[in-house]
């Protein structure tokens, strides 16, 4: 079972990497906004999701984040993989609390990136 999780791990974090390096031409996603002024801040979406993840509320993070996802704008791509990133890094255990499987990250990151219409042939 370790194996596996750990294999599912690794396939999230290469999704999402691959996806970032696709669209953002990055290997991350830095997830913040510019102001007029030049200074960055998180939108209310990211700081919401942040403290759904550490109020152990993962699954209304992940409602609230298919909610604001178009398929159109990409800050709410970029916003999709910040996310399964950050959750992805929780451990079996906190995941388990929540009910929620690294399987299921991996398929929620699959249908976040499928909304922006992108399809990378033979990755997990």
């Amino acid at each position: 079972m370790f194996m596996k999780q750990d294999w599912l791990m690794r396939q999230i974090e290469v999704l999402a990497v691959a996806v970032a390096q696709l669209v953002f031409g990055k290997g991350g996603v830095e997830y913040d906004l510019k102001e007029e002024d030049g200074q960055t801040r998180s939108d209310g979406v990211e700081r919401a999701l942040a403290e759904l993840i550490e109020q152990d509320r993962l699954g209304e993070a992940e409602d609230l984040l298919f909610a604001g996802l178009d398929g159109v704008d990409l800050a709410g791509l970029a916003r999709a993989l910040d996310f399964y990133q950050t959750a992805n890094r929780l451990s079996d255990e906190a995941l388990g609390r929540q009910g929620f499987t690294r399987q299921e990250l991996l398929e929620g990151l699959r249908e976040a990136v499928e909304r922006y219409g992108i399809d990378i042939p033979g990755l997990v």
